[in-house]
């Protein structure tokens, strides 16, 4: 007795957009994979540094409030760059390692996170030095007390969580998606 096909007789086969791949391990590529996107945070915190607004130093010492506004712009980039290098690093996983599995997830997300925070400080200490000498320049607090309040860096802890986010919205697509094809 023969069992019916669910496919039709002149249909291909579905197959799955990314079929998984066999490699070094689960734990070992997902290890790998965790040190590539915390390496990557580096690379997001100068990019979020280059394009994020800087806090006027001369406006300051004016006394302006608007000033400040900037920081909430450079929260505003930090979530931008941090959620598009969140899909880039996804998207380059899933191309390497093809349908991502739980340690990949688990992988994304940690290393993500990971990552945020070492974009954060990596945008910090490269404006630091910036920040500082025009605050010398303008003869405010020589103590450097000030500086503390008003250095680039990210204000708004909540973005530093966009990255893992961005991250596993990206893998669910690609689960959804293959799971759909099949």
């Amino acid at each position: 007795m023969t069992t019916p096909s669910t496919e039709s007789a002149g249909s291909v086969p579905a197959r799955d957009l990314l079929p998984a791949q066999s490699g070094l391990g689960t734990v070992p590529s997902a290890v790998l994979l965790g040190i590539y996107t915390v390496l990557i945070g580096g690379a997001a915190g100068l990019v979020w540094a280059a394009v994020a607004p800087k806090l006027s130093v001369p406006a300051l010492a004016a006394g302006s409030d608007a000033t400040f506004r900037a920081q909430v712009g450079a929260d505003a980039w930090f979530l931008l760059v941090a959620a598009l290098a969140g899909v880039v690093c996804t998207l380059m996983a899933v191309a390497f390692a093809g349908e991502p599995g739980p340690a990949v997830a688990v992988a994304l997300a940690v290393g993500g996170m990971a990552a945020a925070v070492v974009a954060d400080r990596i945008g910090y200490l490269s404006e630091r030095g910036a920040t500082s000498q025009a605050l010398r320049a303008i003869g405010a607090h020589p103590d450097g007390s000030l500086i503390s309040e008003i250095d680039f860096r990210v204000r708004a802890l909540g973005v530093l969580t966009v990255w893992p986010i961005a991250s596993l919205a990206v893998v669910g697509l690609v689960m959804a998606i293959n799971a759909a094809r099949r």
